[in-house]
């Protein structure tokens, strides 16, 4: 994708709208702080996460985006721009032919399928996608957060019903989540292609979310074979219970491999608000392969979140986490551990921008050089 951010740049800028009608906005801006042990004393390291998009119009939608992300931003020598990368094109055409069809032609990062995170801003809900998350809750693993990405140079055709109850999209794309060609001399426009298509169906009822997808992948890297996968999430909520499920297979190749537990992504959440207080326990069994590339780790995760005070109504809320690992698998090695952290955590609103601090301890395995590390993180809101 770094290679071709030039090219990508000199063809879709000029069809996007011109720049004085264009709107542009930061999606997300994130920064994290961790502090840890180091040596005899507490080190901190910060990441920082920005997208900035650039889009106009409406019957012919552009949309161009780029991002900043630095696991160390206190290391002079990485320099911003080592961290600046091209993340996303979109060309659209609107009701296609007068249909209720919006066309789309992308480049690099487009969605991301059972996450639930987009439901906000679809239907005007409650947040529905879970906390146990990203990189506060995986720091040293893969970042989980949702059942799959669709992320390469394609096409993508929605489906918008009446009343916005039925969503239903396809997607057609060249997959740059597999990239097996560590070549450099190969010119990049010659590398071998990994073809995907995906369906997505999202469905609507009145305390009820449906999300389900299907795809498949060909070649597989190193074979013939072909990829396949698919998801559900589920989501419903009333006045005082929620529930959400993601349940997937993120990658499966039929011909040369067993279907068995491996395979599943599978994420469990009750939510019980009683007042200001809510008591959520998620529970989590990682996947064998994520993202088209494998985890080379196994586990079992239960996190119990106890927190007072409602996201809908609270600039100041609190809670402690206490999680549980079992961890089967590490870095293809297995290891049969048993993990416990308690967290107690704080998270607050000011203008523009949701603040909170985590204090992350380590109760078994205990260890006196890594007991206990802090997160401060700031979410900026434009």
């Amino acid at each position: 994708m770094k290679k071709t951010v030039f090219i990508l740049c000199c063809l879709l800028i000029p069809g996007l709208p011109p720049l004085s009608a264009a709107t542009i906005t930061v999606p997300s801006l994130e920064i994290y702080t961790r502090g840890a042990p180091e040596g005899n004393g507490f080190g901190f390291e910060s990441k920082g996460e920005i997208d900035l998009l650039l889009t106009g119009g409406y019957k012919f939608a552009g949309t161009f985006g780029l991002s900043f992300e630095d696991a160390s931003l206190e290391d002079p020598v990485a320099g911003l721009g080592d961290g600046l990368f091209f993340k996303t094109a979109k060309i659209t055409v609107r009701e296609l032919f007068s249909l209720p069809l919006d066309l789309t032609y992308f480049i690099g990062y487009n969605q991301t399928l059972g996450s639930g995170e987009e439901y906000s801003y679809l239907f005007g809900t409650l947040p529905a996608a879970t906390r146990y998350r990203g990189y506060l809750h995986f720091p040293d693993s893969v970042e989980y957060d949702g059942l799959h990405q669709i992320n390469g140079t394609g096409l993508q055709l929605d489906y918008a019903g009446k009343e916005q109850r039925v969503f239903l999209s396809i997607y057609a794309y060249q997959d740059s989540l597999i990239d097996d060609d560590d070549d450099p001399a190969t010119p990049f426009i010659f590398e071998t292609g990994y073809y995907s298509a995906d369906f997505r169906a999202l469905l609507r009822f009145q305390d009820v979310i449906l999300e389900a997808f299907a795809g498949g992948t060909y070649p597989a890297p190193s074979s013939q074979d072909f990829l396949c996968r698919a998801g559900l999430l589920f989501y419903a909520a009333n006045k005082d219970v929620e529930f959400l499920t993601q349940l997937g297979i993120p990658r499966w190749a039929p011909l040369h491999e067993q279907l068995d537990i491996d395979a599943f992504y599978l994420l469990v959440e009750p939510r019980v608000h009683a007042g200001p207080l809510s008591i959520i326990p998620t529970f989590f069994w990682r996947p064998a392969y994520y993202l088209q590339q494998a985890t080379k780790e196994k586990s079992f995760d239960m996190n119990l979140d106890l927190r007072l005070g409602r996201v809908e109504s609270s600039k100041i809320l609190g809670g402690l986490e206490s999680n549980f690992v079992y961890m089967i698998e590490e870095d293809g090695i297995e290891v049969s551990e048993l993990r416990a952290k308690v967290t107690p955590y704080l998270q607050f609103l000011t203008a523009g921008a949701i603040w909170e601090i985590r204090v992350v301890t380590s109760v078994w395995p205990f260890s006196l050089d890594d007991l206990v590390e802090c997160f401060l993180t700031v979410k900026a809101e434009f």
